[in-house]
């Protein structure tokens, strides 16, 4: 897997680079509108959509879709409007490597488990 996200909170400096960090976030957790689809932490999220409220109060417009490397904000929101079991199905087909030996797979364990991995990798791509 490759990072595919990157963090909306306009002051991220956690990535490789110290600017705003990518990371890999799921179909489901898009779809589902999940923290992990938005921000690359819980602390985050939660400044972000301290932003987001502060904007709001500014009157100004908020763009509330995930920044995805791999898809248009048109796709994120046909994703979004796709039935969330298919969705759910979808994503585990799609991460079916990680699935256990008895065929379960937690999604939420598995989209960490990834980005440990994207963490530990030697190679960095910031083009994503």
């Amino acid at each position: 897997m490759k990072a595919n996200t990157i963090c909306k909170y306009s002051k991220c400096n956690l990535g490789k680079d110290g600017g705003r960090k990518h990371y890999y976030s799921c179909g489901f957790c898009v779809a589902s509108e999940n923290w992990r689809s938005m921000a690359c932490c819980k602390e985050h999220y939660q400044l972000y959509m301290e932003e987001v409220r502060h904007a709001r109060q500014s009157g100004q417009e908020t763009d509330l879709l995930p920044d995805r490397t791999d898809l248009t904000k048109e796709e994120v929101r046909a994703l979004q409007q796709k039935p969330l079991d298919q969705v759910k199905q979808e994503t585990e087909q799609e991460l079916s490597e990680y699935a256990l030996e008895d065929g379960n797979l937690d999604l939420i364990d598995t989209v960490e488990k990834i980005n440990k991995e994207l963490e530990g990798a030697d190679t960095y791509d910031h083009t994503i």
